[in-house]
């Protein structure tokens, strides 16, 4: 007598949890992009503006005499602030800032950025997988309607993981402004 092959659900779940872990690697790989575009970003821009320091006095022969004046009469470059909640928190992850070199203090806030992530991320896995099952569900139930509500649910939360990378690459890129900011004030 021949042996019944396996059941087919075995490999369905195989590649749901697969696809679980693919995400989950896509979204790591997407924040270590955006903070790597962010450090080229910041380091061209400071690389830029070292090398554009005399640039308001060469255009001056251009500008009205009144933005000249304004002009002449600045002694320091003019600083953004950043936003207080951040400084706060750039405070809270470094206690000792002025104890801490730039590169450092930078390395200590996209760590705390990636254990932030990686909570979130496993905290939306669950939701996922479960989003997963739910469509595939669907799918074997040949259910239309219900299957593409499942599937702009599954749509829905991969929508709001790519959003909340984005907030995480965004806010570590404020925090390390801030940081820079700090250290420049600092001197």
């Amino acid at each position: 007598m021949k042996p019944f092959p396996p059941p087919l659900v075995d490999p369905l779940r195989r590649n749901h949890g697969q696809a679980g872990i693919r995400t989950l690697l896509v979204a790591a790989l997407c924040l270590f992009i955006g903070l790597g575009l962010g450090g080229l970003w910041h380091s061209l821009r400071t690389q830029r503006s070292a090398v554009n320091t005399e640039t308001p006095r060469e255009d001056a022969g251009r500008l009205s005499a009144g933005t000249t004046a304004v002009l002449q009469s600045v002694q320091a470059p003019v600083q953004i602030k950043p936003d207080p909640a951040i400084l706060a928190e750039v405070k809270r992850q470094i206690p000792n800032v002025a104890s801490v070199s730039l590169e450092e203090g930078s390395q200590i806030l996209r760590e705390a950025a990636v254990k932030d992530l990686q909570a979130a991320l496993s905290q939306m896995e669950g939701q996922l997988k479960e989003a997963e099952q739910r469509v595939a569900r669907m799918e074997e139930a040949k259910s239309g309607t219900e299957k593409q509500a499942a599937l702009k649910d599954l749509q829905r939360l991969q929508a709001e993981q790519i959003a909340r990378l984005r907030e995480f690459t965004t806010r570590s890129s404020a925090q390390i402004e801030a940081l820079r900011q700090l250290k420049q004030s600092a001197r």
